[in-house]
Parts: C-alpha cells; sequence; structure tokens
C-alpha cells in the first residue's frame, strides 16, 4: 500500500446530481478513534500518503485533528478531496495548511457559476469555491500547496472542458481529473440525460489534455478506455492499480482502488482482439447499458506500436 484514501463520513454541504453522498447515510460517520485507527493502520501497512475525501471532509469536527495526526505520523503527501467552499471562510485555510494540509483537490463543475449551482443542487456554491481558491492560493505563498481539480464530464458541461482546464491553470492548478458522470449512485432519481456520449467528448478531452500540457499541467482521464482515445494520447489514461490505493469507508469497508465500482468495467466479445485488452478497464456497465457498445472497438497491433498503453498513475 503506497496510499491510503480515508473516507470518515459522507456528510457534506452541496447536494450533487449522481453524488454516493445524497444517497448515504448521512449519519454513518467514524468517530475519532476510528480515524486514528485507521490513521495508524496505513502507516502500519506501509502507506506514505493520506487521500482524505468524504462527503466533505472540511465538515468534520476532527479535520484538523486529522491533518495534524497524518503529518505526526509521518504522512508525506496530504490531500484533501473537497468543494472548496468552507476555504472561503477567514483563517480556514491558514489552519488547514499548518495542521498538514499541503495537497487541495477542488471539484470543478463549470465556469458558468449557473451550471455549477445547479450541478452541485448548492446555491453560491461556485461563487464560495472562487473564493476559497483565492484564500488557498494566498496561503501557498507560505504553506508550499498543490492545487489540483476535479472535472465532473456531463451533458451539461462537457463542451467547455478546453476553457475550463485552461482557466484554472492560469490559476495554478497543477493537474486535472476528468470524471465521466456516473448512474451508479444516483439513488431515484432519473439522470440519464446528464451521460454524454464519450465519443462526442473526445475532442474537448483532447484540446483539455493539450492546453494542460502547454501550460505545464497534466491530464488524466477516468473511465475512458485506450480505443476511445488516440494512443498519442494514451498518458491521459489512468492506472488505478498503479497507485496502489486502499480506501477506506465507514464501517471498516476496505477495498482497493481498482476494485471499485468506477474503476471496475466490462468486456464486449470484440474486445477479445484488442492489443491493448490487458491494460484496459474496460468500459462501465451503466454507460453500456446506457449507450451500448458500438463506441468500443479494438485498438490493432499496428495501431499500439510505440505507445504505452499502461497510462498513468496520479502520483505525479
Amino acid at each position: 500500500m503506497r496510499w491510503i484514501e480515508l473516507s470518515p463520513g459522507f456528510a457534506c454541504n452541496c447536494r450533487c446530481s449522481g453524488c454516493f453522498s445524497c444517497s448515504a447515510d448521512a449519519e454513518a460517520q467514524m468517530d475519532w478513534p476510528e480515524v486514528q485507527r485507521w490513521l495508524h493502520y496505513g502507516r502500519k501497512k506501509g502507506a506514505k500518503h493520506l487521500w482524505l475525501s468524504g462527503g466533505e471532509p472540511t465538515l468534520r469536527r476532527d479535520f484538523l485533528k486529522t491533518l495534524r495526526l497524518a503529518k505526526h505520523l509521518g504522512y508525506e503527501r496530504i490531500k484533501v478531496q473537497s468543494n472548496g467552499m468552507l476555504f472561503a471562510y477567514e483563517g480556514f485555510a491558514e489552519r488547514a495548511c499548518a495542521a498538514g494540509m499541503n495537497e487541495v483537490n477542488l471539484l470543478l463543475k463549470s465556469l458558468d457559476p449557473k451550471v455549477h449551482d445547479a450541478l452541485n443542487r448548492t446555491p453560491r456554491s461556485h461563487e464560495l469555491l472562487t473564493k476559497g481558491l483565492d484564500r488557498l492560493r494566498e496561503v501557498s505563498a507560505d504553506h508550499p500547496l498543490r492545487l489540483e481539480g476535479d472535472f465532473l464530464m456531463t451533458a451539461r458541461n462537457w463542451q467547455e472542458l478546453p476553457e475550463l482546464v485552461e482557466h484554472y491553470a492560469k490559476l495554478g492548478l497543477v493537474h486535472f481529473n476528468i470524471w465521466l458522470f456516473s448512474l451508479v449512485d444516483q439513488g431515484s432519481r432519473d439522470l440519464r440525460r446528464l451521460v454524454p456520449r464519450i465519443s462526442d467528448c473526445v475532442p474537448a478531452m483532447i484540446a483539455a489534455r493539450d492546453v494542460a500540457k502547454r501550460l505545464g499541467a497534466t491530464v488524466c482521464s477516468l473511465n475512458t478506455p485506450q480505443c476511445m482515445l488516440p494512443p498519442t494520447h494514451w498518458d491521459m489514461q489512468f492506472d488505478a492499480a498503479g497507485m496502489d490505493l486502499a480506501v477506506v469507508n465507514p464501517g471498516g469497508h476496505v477495498f482497493m482502488l481498482e476494485t471499485s465500482s468506477i474503476e471496475q468495467g466490462i468486456y464486449v466479445a470484440r474486445c477479445e482482439g484488442c492489443a491493448v485488452r490487458q491494460w484496459c478497464h474496460g468500459m462501465r456497465s451503466d454507460y453500456v447499458m446506457l449507450h451500448g457498445d458500438e463506441e468500443l472497438q479494438p485498438v490493432s497491433a499496428e495501431l499500439a506500436l510505440g505507445y504505452d498503453p499502461r497510462g498513468s498513475i496520479l502520483d505525479l
């Protein structure tokens, strides 16, 4: 184990469409002794880095204590995945950095405040994210802070991906993860309209990667089979198993990242003839059920020659 992702609870101050936290039991929270045990467990198993997620981890009363203990135990990279809203408030970013936080992964939905707030189902969430990022940038002058962004690609926002990457890269974000909207955690709501066809999105994804590279940033695409991107851009692929990351959720539910329902995909008959089949994670079953499998086409050995299909690890 190199990374441990600790999700001590699923409570959140946003109600994002399709997010597991909206259907999860907000009362299912780790208490402080349990958080302590898992932090010690990670170090005992060799984890060097901590990924603190949720829900929204900044809401927890033991948030700063968690950061301090992680720093005390010797975790090198202490990453907080956040919607960024609480960092907008005076002194919060400073306290978090002083406690040990040295990386922040911000959830970016759109440059348009109306679209961002609608996808979050939370008024003013874009305004608070913007203020929070401003505070984090100010604090990073005294506390070195790596800033990253997660972009949830939906039918409402995929067209703006290159512009969004350029905007935030110029504000200091050095890495971006592209997630495909999932129906796995939609609960009882019918959100099929929000899942775009990947083949429609590929030109924007390629443009975003090229923009990021020009500005000294990187882009990783999750949930995208190799056959949907040109070999010249396979460096965008995400190698989940390569992170060696264990996820710990409330109730003691532990699993390796590459076995999650989001990372594990399915294969169709024609995948057997693909030259890069052994490195491909397949396509998410919820996507295939919605859009079919016509987009999945085997990659020939000739096309793959000279390119590395394994993808990148988020240890950047």
